[in-house]
């Protein structure tokens, strides 16, 4: 059996919309997913505290935007807000390490949902140890982590491993 010349371009023809139309749901998928926080967590101006009075006229402070510690900033803000004190922070060769899992969690068919559940409710103990894993992923990867989340896990599966875990952990601890 012999395909004529018109079959073929009709097999092509249906290919290239096969095609066309999983482009338009694979975009329109990532579009979705796009949240206000990878626009926070890159520099912007968003959500950036309140000024609060010192006591002394004159002098006020910014409080750090406690909701967002995605933000490579966060431990810079929150070192300001609670200067003299020291913050516990996370080494950057454990921060490297779990960089890395989450890196790796991201599968070509199966992505390991378990790994980056591991980090966030069981390795890190603070926001600013958030704030630091993320600084590392950037460092090392030169991707925003919020990102890189977003582009394979769903939001309710954001919801369930990483947000739940991070909303109950505390804003920062002192040395």
């Amino acid at each position: 059996m012999t395909i004529s010349k018109t079959g073929w371009w009709m097999i092509g023809g249906a290919g290239f919309a096969v095609l066309g139309v999983s482009v338009f749901f694979m975009l329109s998928r990532k579009r979705k997913k796009n949240t206000s926080r990878t626009t926070i967590s890159q520099g912007s101006d968003l959500g950036n505290g309140v000024q609060v009075g010192q006591g002394n006229v004159g002098t006020t402070k910014s409080e750090p935007n406690w909701d967002n510690p995605f933000d490579m900033n966060y431990v810079k803000d929150v070192q300001k807000w609670i200067a003299p004190k020291r913050i516990v922070l996370l080494d950057s060769n454990t921060a490297k390490k779990y960089a890395k899992i989450l890196k790796n969690a991201k599968g070509i068919i199966n992505d390991d949902e378990d790994a980056v559940k591991d980090i966030f409710s069981k390795k890190l103990r603070d926001k600013t140890q958030v704030a630091s894993l993320s600084r590392a992923f950037w460092g090392s990867y030169k991707m925003d982590m919020w990102q890189y989340l977003s582009s394979f896990l769903s939001q309710s599966e954001i919801n369930k491993y990483v947000d739940r875990f991070v909303k109950r952990l505390p804003n920062y601890q002192t040395q």
